[in-house]
């Protein structure tokens, strides 16, 4: 083969020092440069009488020696009688039309992992949440179906069926359906997204602000029926109970790790990471002495786990090793407490309601809850209160342990000594 006019040699310095340039290396062959930064190969011939330029790579990721071999191939499918150039777009429409059917055999499965690999995990504080409507609600719906022959309907019926029970989770639901539908359309693997015109009233409905806290009564209630439930468990129990002393999400407890926790100090803590608070903050939660205790028993029984309350058993559903929300949410379920119904974030709204009935400052009872202060007092005032929320704690736990013994003594904060 010949060796053209070229050498590697003359083609670098050409790249890297020359400017526009043209250079041939015969056959038909040639380097084009146009910008500081741009080189090509390009194949110039003539075909049915018209002359024509064809770009065959980039370089330097298309070497000389590549080129060459590339441009003798054009030369041959001239000798056929072929043009490259109509040749090159056989092969780009056979290819995408390869991709095309492709995604047509993609099942929705395939499309939801993707969408929550590109745009939830590790970019979502709290990526466990879209996970969990995907495995509890939409795979086992629409796991094998193919995502173009998902319809309106199709979305209509499993809204309904999850509104039954859970309104505020059909809510949710239509909202990561909508965002999984969407990526599939930029992806060109359905042609329209079949809930896009969905509102509210075609999921759960208007959300209205729950107000639901139990009261003394209950919780006493509740308590007896949590001990005397055969099924309920006693990490369950204490689970519970931490959710009640110490006001925190059930994600943030579920997540809970015994690296976050000193338990053995002259005063327990549990610093909770910014990246596991809905706040965006680190938050230092004062640990009393039973909470401090009803820890230690669970860390007896973790079995060398690093979470607190380690997943029980293996479920490839789930993607987390800590305990789940819905299993925790079913044990409770199965609990015939005689309650009006409520949920375990309500747990979260019956501590704040009772640290106001305990004399506990607003300011306080808030940063008990690790809600940041609002408005001017927020923005210059920022101390933690930690010697406060741990007086409120102890105050406030000592009363969940008379309602759980059936012995109700504690009396309020007195508002001198709560300032």
């Amino acid at each position: 083969m010949a060796s053209g006019k070229l050498n590697s040699l003359s083609v670098e310095r050409a790249h890297r020092f020359g400017g526009k340039v043209l250079l041939s290396d015969g056959d038909g062959l040639y380097f084009r440069k146009q910008t500081r930064e741009g080189a090509a190969w390009m194949f110039r011939y003539r075909f049915a009488g018209r002359e024509r330029w064809m770009t065959l790579g980039n370089f330097p990721d298309m070497s000389l020696a590549a080129a060459r071999i590339e441009a003798r191939e054009k030369r041959l499918m001239l000798d056929k009688r072929r043009d490259p150039l109509f040749a090159k777009q056989e092969i780009e429409e056979a290819q995408r039309a390869a991709i095309a059917a492709q995604k047509a055999r993609q099942t929705f499965r395939e499309l939801a992992e993707d969408w929550y690999s590109t745009e939830i995990d590790q970019r979502l504080r709290h990526p466990e949440v879209p996970r969990r409507h995907l495995d509890k609600y939409l795979l086992p719906a629409f796991a094998e179906r193919v995502p173009a022959e998902i319809t309106a309907a199709d979305a209509a019926r499993l809204l309904a069926q999850v509104r039954k029970s859970a309104p505020t989770a059909a809510n949710d639901l239509l909202r990561f359906m909508r965002r999984v539908f969407r990526f599939g359309v930029r992806r060109h693997a359905l042609t329209s997204n079949p809930v896009a015109d969905f509102d509210q009233s075609d999921a759960g409905g208007p959300e209205r602000a729950r107000k639901r806290a139990l009261t003394v009564e209950e919780l006493g209630q509740l308590f007896k029926a949590l001990r005397e439930s055969p099924s309920f468990g006693g990490a369950n129990l204490l689970a519970v109970k931490l959710l009640l002393a110490l006001g925190v999400r059930k994600g943030e407890l579920l997540g809970a790790q015994w690296s976050e926790l000193d338990l053995d100090g002259a005063a327990p803590t549990w610093r909770l990471p910014a990246r596991r608070t809905k706040s965006g903050e680190a938050l230092t939660i004062p640990l009393v002495p039973p909470v401090a205790s009803w820890l230690k028993s669970l860390r007896e029984v973790a079995g060398g786990s690093a979470f607190v309350l380690p997943k029980r058993r293996r479920d490839p559903r789930q993607r987390v090793l800590h305990l789940g929300i819905d299993t925790l949410n079913a044990a409770l379920a199965a609990v015939e407490h005689g309650l009006e119904h409520f949920t375990l974030h309500d747990l979260r709204r019956t501590m704040r309601t009772h640290l106001a009935s305990l004399g506990v400052r607003s300011e306080v009872a808030e940063r008990c809850l690790g809600h940041k202060l609002r408005g001017v007092e927020g923005t210059y005032n920022t101390h933690d209160y930690l010697n406060e929320r741990r007086a409120a704690l102890e105050t406030w736990t000592a009363l969940l342990l008379d309602i759980e013994n059936g012995a109700q003594k504690v009396t309020p904060i007195r508002r001198k000594a709560a300032r």
